[in-house]
């Protein structure tokens, strides 16, 4: 066994690095989507609905939008808040043009 560990010891060392490398990499990679993304505060009467209606993307239906939004905020489409921060699928700069391109 001690001949076995000895011949690997390398290949055993480098198999977990990269293990847990790529768990670290994973964990701050949706960190990271989410930054790009738009974060907006729920406001009083607010529903996901009328959010996915006031921000909506030209790729996504109303109800894809409120999909990735339960999906990435871990929020209940019923169960929103008043002062609830949530992340929707719009990207900072897009919602520039599209606000400049309305007026």
């Amino acid at each position: 066994m001690k001949k076995l560990y000895k011949n690997y010891v390398y290949t055993i060392l480098l198999a977990g690095s990269v293990f847990i490398f790529s768990i670290l990499f994973s964990c701050t990679l949706d960190n990271d989507q989410k930054k790009d993304f738009l974060s907006i505060e729920v406001g009083e009467g607010d529903t996901l609905w009328g959010i996915a209606g006031k921000y909506e993307e030209a790729d996504l239906t109303k109800k894809e939008f409120i999909g990735w939004i339960v999906e990435h905020n871990g929020v209940r489409a019923d169960l929103i808040k008043p002062g609830q921060v949530i992340v929707i699928p719009v990207k900072d700069e897009e919602l520039v043009q599209n606000l400049a391109s309305r007026q």
